[in-house]
């Protein structure tokens, strides 16, 4: 039975882990923004979203449509928001700032609402996996677990590669991987990884693995045994935030 698991994992590492590793990061570049509402205006701040994006906003300024997830427990943000931006250069070409800024000046009163209505807002930008990847896995699924890392002095590229590892090893038990991004510019967080869940029942459905089964995963995907996936993340780290979120269509 071991070995037979053991061959199945050593297979699927082969033949399926890079095109996996391809989807599940990348280099598209997002607007990554967490928003705390002001008191009392969490409802008042999701009808103003509904707005904007009724309004002709997003045409009238080129803007892609972002992916909005609403806390549901842990951080201390209400909203984290997913704007494409696709590069630096794409973002900032001279037509494509034009269209944005002629956008912004017919919709500015519209979009000097939100002033009243935000206590705290933090920019972020990251790479991520492509747009179509993203999209869809936002459309598919409604629940979702984010979790943000600080990464140690000298470590955030050994803990992208610990996130890597561990994706290997839901794989392998047959559990869902997560989205990887890591930092581009702004806040302090170095890597994020988005778990994307039908729903909470979905994300809390035990793997199906025997122990045994768990345990030669682990290894397989490079960990010195199970526990090893917690310590070893520990190691790495300085701060760690995990947040439960369901989707804001």
């Amino acid at each position: 039975m071991i070995l037979r698991f053991l061959l199945a994992c050593f297979a699927a590492v082969l033949f399926n882990a890079p095109a996996a590793a391809q989807e599940r990061e990348g280099g598209y570049l997002y607007h990554v923004a967490t928003t705390r509402a002001a008191p009392g205006k969490l409802e008042d701040l999701l009808k103003w979203i509904e707005e904007i994006n009724a309004s002709g906003f997003l045409e009238d300024s080129g803007v892609h449509k972002t992916l909005i997830m609403r806390h549901s427990q842990g951080d201390q943000w209400d909203l984290l928001s997913i704007g494409p931006m696709e590069s630096w250069t794409a973002f900032h070409s001279k037509k494509a700032t034009e269209k944005r800024e002629k956008g912004y000046a017919k919709h500015a009163e519209l979009l000097a609402r939100g002033a009243d209505l935000i206590a705290f807002t933090e920019d972020h930008f990251a790479y991520g996996p492509p747009l179509e990847v993203i999209t869809e896995a936002y459309e598919a699924n409604a629940f979702y677990h984010i979790e943000m890392f600080n990464a140690a002095p000298g470590k955030a590229g050994e803990l992208a590669e610990q996130r890597r590892m561990e994706n290997r090893y839901l794989e392998l038990t047959g559990q869902t991987q997560n989205m990887i991004f890591t930092r581009a510019a702004g806040s302090d967080v170095d890597v994020f990884t988005i778990g994307f869940h039908e729903n909470l029942q979905a994300f809390a459905e035990p793997s199906g693995a025997s122990a045994e089964e768990a345990e030669a995963a682990a290894k397989q995907a490079g960990f010195k045994d199970r526990a090893d996936i917690s310590f070893y993340l520990r190691s790495l780290l300085s701060g760690h935030h995990d947040t439960l979120a369901v989707k804001v269509e």
